[in-house]
């Protein structure tokens, strides 16, 4: 075989291992049909820097009308991120199965953090997990280093919900580490958005990043609107505000509200 044939062997044997990473990917995250529920609005979106990205979301229906969200970022592109993800996948729907874990979001995160650092080493990656009770009007929450979440209040006031953990991967840096939840209200009207850091350091032809102000800019913009239509706004002044720069990074945007 001479050096070009190689090659050419080499690059289709990428392709096929990207296609079947593509696939299962396409297979672990929800697609926007399969959230149905008489309780609750949900909007999502996800686009890959490339074929496969280390952006995910998940969720899972819990008791008595509650709901875990879990969304993470993976560092780094491609297909190694793309592992990350189908084994945060797993370990999510592992944990959702034992009611000692599934109802606290620190707990949860920590348990994945712990399947997948005994897995491989050296894998750090930044997440939110959130359990919402509406019949108590509270919102459980525990976020690993990631971007802060916002919640917009019936009343129109923001509230972001920051990082209250490290990125997860430093457990075995830091042994004594305690895990806990943060509590915050949520009542019917609120609406909840939360995005991987590729939306936020979105950059315009001047290299201006999109940031967390435009974001929350464009959410009270649109305060009365459905989250739905929040989340396509968000996305379409992000276009708008990149103008014809190449993508940098995946974008992932989770919203959700409580039926009225």
């Amino acid at each position: 075989m001479n050096s070009s044939d190689h090659y050419e062997s080499l690059v289709s044997l990428f392709d096929k291992q990207l296609e079947f990473a593509q696939n299962l990917q396409r297979k672990i995250i929800p697609s926007p049909g399969s959230f149905v529920s008489n309780h609750y609005h949900f909007y999502s979106y996800l686009r890959p820097f490339r074929k496969v990205g280390g952006d995910f979301f998940d969720f899972h229906f819990l008791d008595n009308e509650k709901i875990s969200l879990i969304i993470t970022d993976a560092t780094g592109h491609g297909i190694d991120a793309a592992m990350i993800t189908s084994m945060v996948k797993l370990s999510y729907s592992y944990t959702m199965k034992d009611s000692r874990i599934n109802q606290s979001p620190s707990l949860i995160l920590k348990q994945i953090e712990s399947d997948i650092c005994q897995q491989m080493d050296n894998t750090f990656f930044t997440a939110i997990a959130i359990v919402l009770d509406p019949k108590a009007g509270v919102l459980y929450f525990a976020n690993a280093g990631h971007p802060d979440a916002i919640l917009l209040k019936s009343n129109r006031q923001v509230e972001l919900l920051k990082p209250n953990l490290p990125m997860l991967g430093l457990q075995q840096f830091m042994t004594t580490m305690h895990y806990f939840d943060m509590r915050i209200n949520f009542s019917k009207g609120d609406k909840l958005l939360l995005f991987t850091d590729g939306l936020i350091d979105a950059k315009n032809p001047n290299r201006e990043e999109f940031s967390m102000e435009r974001v929350i800019s464009v959410i009270n913009k649109n305060a009365d609107s459905p989250i739905n239509l929040i989340g396509s706004h968000i996305i379409d002044a992000c276009v708008d505000f990149k103008q014809d720069q190449a993508p940098s990074d995946d974008i992932c945007i989770l919203g959700i509200e409580v039926d009225d």
